[in-house]
């Protein structure tokens, strides 16, 4: 079992890693294919948090603590003393931005917009690392890199060159074809936008497809609907859907095709 180390002063990252790798052996060992398929989170920032390279982000803290079964508020504020940037800031040990939980229920677009706020509180802190932690990029993708122009956000645009990516959240994710693939909702408060993802962990991306398709929920065939589709690749992600109205729910629907053959993985996700 883990050491408690929660209200010890002289906590380390040595002891954090150690007692993180002590939850994943009580969960039963999960390897990282099955954390980064249940997470979203890559295997290579799950491997640095588990090794303790690094001091993971409080999102990949509070989504890996959630999915091993511990107290991610507990955690996160600790995480949060760990942190040298917050040395003298006087960091509360309780509470923490709300954490999206895998497999949780489904989120609506004003419950969104609660997270949002409080992750808005440290956009400061935050960097383009923090999206490297919980989302993976499609295969030969390039995000805008630190210091460079952001594009405008709008309908169409590619999320990974926009501010968007700076407080994207995973709003929804559910797996389909017994595990095989994940597909996902991505919301940014901060641009009131919606964008999906799809990806699949069946090894058979070589010679296929996958395509991810969003959509307001109340006309599945609207001109603002987004689409991408993509050839020999594990993952792919959609342009940006803006939806400004709160009250609104946004859908999304993946296919993949496996010799040939194309699938729809139902039923659609929506936030």
């Amino acid at each position: 079992m883990a050491t408690d180390h929660s209200d010890s002063a002289a906590d380390s990252l040595d002891a954090f890693t150690a007692d993180l790798r002590a939850l994943r052996r009580d969960a039963g060992n999960p390897t990282l294919a099955t954390l980064e398929r249940r997470t979203g989170i890559s295997k290579s920032v799950l491997s640095d948090a588990l090794a303790g390279r690094r001091l993971p982000t409080e999102r990949t803290t509070a989504t890996l603590v959630a999915t091993l079964g511990g107290d991610e508020t507990a955690w996160v504020a600790r995480r949060a003393r760990l942190d040298p940037r917050n040395a003298g800031a006087g960091v509360p040990t309780g509470g923490s931005t709300p954490a999206i939980r895998p497999g949780g229920p489904r989120f609506s677009l004003p419950a969104l917009i609660g997270v949002g706020v409080g992750a808005a509180l440290l956009s400061a802190i935050l960097t383009s690392l923090v999206w490297t932690a919980v989302v993976i990029h499609d295969e030969g993708e390039t995000a805008t890199a630190p210091g460079e122009s952001y594009l405008d956000v709008a309908d169409a645009v590619d999320p990974m060159q926009t501010k968007c990516r700076e407080d994207a959240v995973i709003a929804a994710s559910e797996e389909r074809l017994d595990g095989d693939v994940q597909v996902q909702m991505m919301y940014s408060n901060q641009c009131m936008a919606v964008w999906g993802r799809v990806t699949r962990y069946d090894g058979e991306a070589a010679g296929n497809s996958v395509t991810m398709r969003i959509y307001p929920a109340i006309d599945m065939t609207s001109d603002r609907s987004q689409e991408r589709s993509a050839f020999d690749v594990q993952s792919v992600y959609t342009t940006l859907l803006i939806e400004p109205d709160v009250d609104a729910r946004v859908c999304g629907i993946a296919t993949v095709t496996r010799d040939g053959e194309s699938i729809e993985l139902g039923p659609p996700v929506c936030i």
